[in-house]
């Protein structure tokens, strides 16, 4: 028997789970949403499965390889969008090897699940994970005890014999448990989460890699990564102290990353110039005793819908350094694969949220660059103009024209010439403007 699988892209209500993973992936338990589902299907018969991913479907791919552990055969197909049950009827199904039309399956629901939609709300996405925790039997996963009434732990986690713990719980595997931490009834604490000394969380959910702070409180609440979700107010937090709540792994830009050709260029420019930022940098701090970096925290967007969820990163420029040359620091991202050399400028969370209307929304629809089209137009025109030059830049994005940023910009980087960042007034809103 086969089936189709469709992989949900975007639903208002899940931005925050997107951020980090597709939604086909959402950890539960120490688990995918996929990974149930193929466990699900294969028990039910099933012998091929073919998945349609629009979100990072890469990471599905890797997430799935061919399927042997389910005892399937999977395969992964990109399409552009989250396609309807009736378009991938009409599209993609015709009869399988036994005559039947292939059953057809959007993972809104957790399999045990069927009527109960995981993305309603925050409020309703924990409740379902909290109803799972209760009826999931331990022994069902390889590594959890049952080590008192309703409290789950794997015996790969790490806890402090001083810290406190009630049920009901799930602490997955590589978990730590910092001195005195307090883990209360309703908390799930996904694999390799890491809860630090004094740290109290009550009904809540840790995703994997996180790092939850000495003495932070987290209740009632998502916390992934840098963000945090109050399930019960559906209100969204970025974090940007990294003391408080962070991601342990390093978070990968979105959407297309740079590709190697353009990250070797970056680490051969930014090997080519490190001496002369060295000399800013002491230069800063021996006349100036000022820190030679500064930091600031921006979107870098994928090229897809953007939300109050998107993923922001810390970005840094030398602090003396004249005109491009400021830029300098963001080669590092480029040869990390999360921005390009050619692309719209990264943006505050402040400035992105001034972006409201379609055309404004028009900045994300190409990656960040270390140089960008309003870099080649220094008209000395007042911020609003950059707006256009992005618009600009991503309807006519391509090779011709990235050369020609380049060939502008580079030079002006290796002699280093002031050039003044426009920004945004707080409260200036931003107009269309005709492309250039």
């Amino acid at each position: 028997m086969d089936v189709f699988i469709i992989c949900p892209d975007y639903r208002k209500s899940a931005g925050f789970a997107r951020r980090i993973r597709p939604l086909a992936l959402l950890p539960v338990l120490g688990r995918t949403l996929l990974d149930l589902w193929l466990e699900h299907l294969a028990a039910a018969g099933v012998t091929h499965a073919t998945i349609l991913a629009a979100d990072r479907p890469h990471e599905v791919r890797a997430a799935v390889d061919q399927g042997g552990r389910w005892g399937l055969s999977i395969t992964v197909l990109s399409v552009k969008r989250e396609p309807t049950i009736e378009e991938t009827r009409l599209r993609f199904t015709g009869r399988d090897t036994s005559g039947r039309v292939p059953n057809i399956i959007t993972l809104d629901t957790l399999p045990d699940l069927p009527h109960r939609p995981l993305w309603e709300s925050s409020a309703a996405l924990f409740d379902i994970m909290l109803g799972t925790l209760r009826g999931t039997p331990p022994e069902s996963h390889l590594t959890m005890r049952e080590i008192a009434p309703e409290v789950h732990v794997s015996t790969r986690a790490q806890i402090a014999s001083t810290a406190m713990i009630e049920g009901p719980v799930w602490i997955g595997p590589q978990v730590i448990i910092g001195e005195h931490a307090q883990i209360r009834a309703g908390t799930i604490i996904e694999d390799a989460a890491y809860i630090d000394r004094h740290a109290i969380v009550s009904e809540s959910w840790v995703g994997p890699s996180t790092y939850v702070g000495a003495l932070t409180n987290v209740q009632t609440s998502f916390a992934w990564g840098g963000g945090i979700e109050n399930w019960k107010k559906a209100v969204f937090l970025e974090v940007t102290d990294d003391f408080l709540l962070t991601n342990l792994n390093h978070k990968p830009f979105g959407g297309v990353r740079s590709g190697w050709l353009t990250r070797i260029t970056a680490l051969l420019l930014m090997l080519l110039t490190s001496p002369l930022a060295m000399l800013y940098a002491l230069w800063t701090r021996l006349t100036r005793w000022q820190s030679a970096l500064e930091s600031r925290q921006v979107v870098l967007p994928p090229p897809n819908k953007q939300d109050r969820f998107s993923p922001s990163t810390r970005l840094y420029t030398l602090t003396s350094a004249p005109g491009l040359f400021s830029r300098w620091p963001e080669l590092w991202s480029v040869w990390r694969g999360d921005m390009h050399l050619v692309g719209n400028r990264p943006l505050s969370q402040a400035r992105a949220a001034l972006l409201t209307t379609e055309f404004e929304r028009m900045w994300f629809d190409a990656p960040a660059g270390v140089f960008s089209y309003a870099d080649i137009m220094n008209d000395g025109m007042p911020g609003d103009n950059d707006t256009a030059h992005s618009a600009c830049y991503a309807i006519h994005r391509c090779m011709r024209l990235n050369f020609r940023i380049l060939m502008y910009c580079l030079p002006r980087f290796l002699l280093p010439v002031f050039r003044k960042e426009h920004d945004f007034p707080p409260t200036a809103k931003l107009k269309p403007a005709s492309n250039p």
